[in-house]
């Protein structure tokens, strides 16, 4: 099977210590306005921030802060939520599951109570570059069908699907064709300009900005690939051109969407069970991972008494961080892998992981339950025995 393949190429740059990654992180107090922290993400070229308290790391990024109702005045406090750190001995794998989890691009690296610097998803795909992944083609990971928004919708629309569906990047289509990229970097700049960064009366303009068409703004500079590009191309375009998404395109339809975090997937742990499971963003307590464990094994043993064609089945578990009511939700997804039909996915949130994944072993039994009686009644069918 093609994941076992990856998982087993992979192994070296998994295990590979982050030591020789580590670069200079974007450093924050909580008593800082959001004008402030941006202007120093803006400066370092940075996604994330960090600062300690006590012994805990805390963190705000892009996505997050497009949440504010007042970035000039507010104070970045409650924008902040604590993420796991490593250590310079600490491995790659490691570093990729806290920002798959955690979505973020970047992990903090703590010795002796201080942030010593960061991990980047740019430094990992860099390590990754450097291996022969030619076999590994655009179509085994990239998200299909992204969301896209046209150049004539209003800025604040586009603000709306990110913060709500939780991504960072939205093709803009103009006369049927995707023209640019908007990123929430872009959206950042736009609201709160650098130039205007600290002043009060910024404000009003933040209003009439958001109010404005999409337009041009955005990126012309996203690498393009087809759905048969290996996975070398795609990230030594992605490098070339300093970008953190790459449009998958076939004759000239727009299929998905390569981006850091479908990259860090193939990082992804692998579960020794008797269907081979793989989970990406794996939670760091102890608990949730022997329950994550225990759970999907129980249930892929019963689903293959009924369903013996399933090869693989994957499992995406992310923290919602929204600095609102639904802070610190778990957003689960299941992908299963058959041999004959196009992958089955199931999704479901909540703040208990236990009840999620309960929730989401019940969708996959009474799903594909029903599939193989269907299967089987079509069969009696086309042997003319009464079907009861």
């Amino acid at each position: 099977m093609i994941t076992d393949t990856i998982h087993e190429h992979l192994k070296d740059v998994q295990s590979t210590k982050v030591k020789d990654l580590i670069s200079k992180p974007t450093i924050i107090e909580p008593t800082e306005t959001l004008s402030s922290v941006i202007n120093k993400i803006q400066r370092n070229n940075a996604y994330d921030a960090f600062c300690l308290n006590g012994k805990t790391t805390l963190s705000t990024n892009i996505l997050s802060l497009l949440n504010a109702k007042n970035i000039t005045t507010m104070k970045v406090e409650p924008f902040l939520f604590p993420v796991p750190y490593i250590s310079p001995t600490d491995s790659i794998r490691k570093a990729a599951h806290i920002m798959t989890h955690y979505r973020t691009r970047e992990v903090p690296v703590v010795t002796k109570n201080k942030i010593i610097g960061v991990v980047t998803a740019k430094q990992i795909i860099k390590v990754l570059s450097s291996k022969d992944n030619k076999w590994i083609k655009a179509n085994l990971i990239y998200t299909q069908n992204p969301v896209t928004i046209t150049s004539d919708e209003p800025l604040s629309s586009a603000k709306k699907i990110m913060t709500n569906k939780k991504i960072d990047h939205l093709p803009v289509i103009d006369k049927d064709k995707i023209k640019q990229v908007l990123t929430s970097s872009h959206l950042i700049d736009v609201i709160i300009p650098k130039e205007s960064l600290g002043r009060l009366s910024s404000g009003s303009n933040r209003i009439r900005n958001l109010e404005s068409k999409i337009g041009n703004i955005g990126s012309t500079r996203i690498p393009q690939c087809s759905p048969n590009d290996d996975l070398n191309q795609i990230l030594k375009s992605m490098l070339k051109t300093d970008t953190t998404c790459c449009l998958v395109n076939l004759w000239d339809n727009l299929q998905g969407i390569i981006t850091f975090k479908d990259i860090l997937g193939l990082l992804a742990s692998k579960i020794e069970t008797q269907i081979p499971l793989y989970i990406v963003g794996m939670p760091e307590d102890q608990r949730d991972t022997n329950l994550i464990t225990s759970k999907f094994e129980k249930t892929l043993k019963r689903l293959q008494q009924t369903y013996s064609e399933i090869h693989e089945a994957r499992v995406s578990i992310k923290k919602q961080r929204t600095g609102g009511k639904k802070e610190g939700k778990f957003d689960v997804t299941i992908m299963i892998s058959t041999s004959h039909h196009s992958p089955l996915i199931y999704k479901s949130v909540g703040f208990d992981l236990g009840e999620v994944l309960e929730d989401l072993s019940q969708k996959l039994l009474r799903n594909l339950s029903k599939r193989a009686k269907q299967r089987s009644k079509t069969s009696i069918r086309k042997m003319g025995l009464p079907v009861f």
